[in-house]
């Protein structure tokens, strides 16, 4: 009637081909800080400008501490890279089998972009 719906929209299917041609980007308002013992990455968040933007702070900041795997994976994200090539990347220093290396490494990816540190461009 009004242009509201109940269902919820599902995003487009994609399959493990297209997922794996993916390029992964920082998102704006992430920095990379170097930590005491490790890297962290460390993510600003602006407030939007709908109503609901008011009643939240200006700047949000979260700290998410990373091992030297999440490290190098992240080290890896330039903009040109696909994620095929990060885990092949990954494979290759920590010589880890290959299927061991695409599930570590997209859940890592898939668990960045929950968070809203990075996008992951599909072509």
């Amino acid at each position: 009637m009004f242009g509201f719906s109940n269902r919820k929209s599902t995003p487009p299917k994609i399959d493990r081909r297209q997922s794996l041609a993916g390029i992964p980007m920082l998102n704006s308002g992430v920095r990379i800080d170097p930590g005491a013992e490790r890297d962290s990455l460390v993510v600003t968040l602006r407030r939007g400008s709908g109503f609901l933007a008011r009643f939240q702070p200006a700047v949000m900041e979260r700290v998410i501490k990373l091992d030297e795997l999440g490290t190098f994976v992240l080290r890896q994200i330039d903009g040109r890279r696909t994620v095929l090539s990060i885990v092949d990347a990954f494979t290759d220093r920590f010589r880890t089998n290959r299927r061991e290396s695409e599930l570590s490494t997209v859940t890592f990816l898939r668990s960045l972009a929950e968070r809203r540190a990075i996008s992951i461009i599909i072509k």
